[in-house]
């Protein structure tokens, strides 16, 4: 019998500030936890391909994600700490993550850090 999967995302947002007085767009935080909520089905298919691996596997992937300024697309998704072993389910969430595009440039170049929760009921 299948148990529910439960996936979270939790955002923190980290802005990466070269110099001088640059104003963000008050709506980045609000796109990018919508565009996050929007890969919910991506990562959990993530999920569940590792779970024929590993009937076991649970835990956070903590996401860093590089958000074009100008375009408002992800430039790099990286999976900055987990306790997951598994590489192809790291890889598959992190590569999901990678094709996030905002629907408005934030006008300042985004370093977000965001942890993504996987466990089944």
């Amino acid at each position: 019998m299948m148990k529910n999967i439960v996936i979270a995302a939790a955002c923190a947002l980290v802005l990466t500030l070269t110099s001088g007085c640059l104003k963000v767009n008050p709506n980045t935080q609000g796109h990018i936890q919508t565009a996050l909520e929007a890969k919910q089905g991506e990562f959990k298919k993530c999920y569940e391909d590792a779970l024929q691996r590993d009937r076991e596997i649970q835990g956070n992937i903590d996401l860093v994600l590089q958000i074009d300024k100008d375009n408002g697309k992800v430039i790099e998704a990286q999976v900055e700490k987990t306790k997951i072993a598994d590489m192809e389910m790291k890889q598959c969430v992190a590569g999901a993550a990678e094709t996030i595009a905002l629907p408005e440039p934030p006008g300042v170049p985004i370093e977000g850090h965001y942890a993504v929760e996987f466990s089944f009921e």
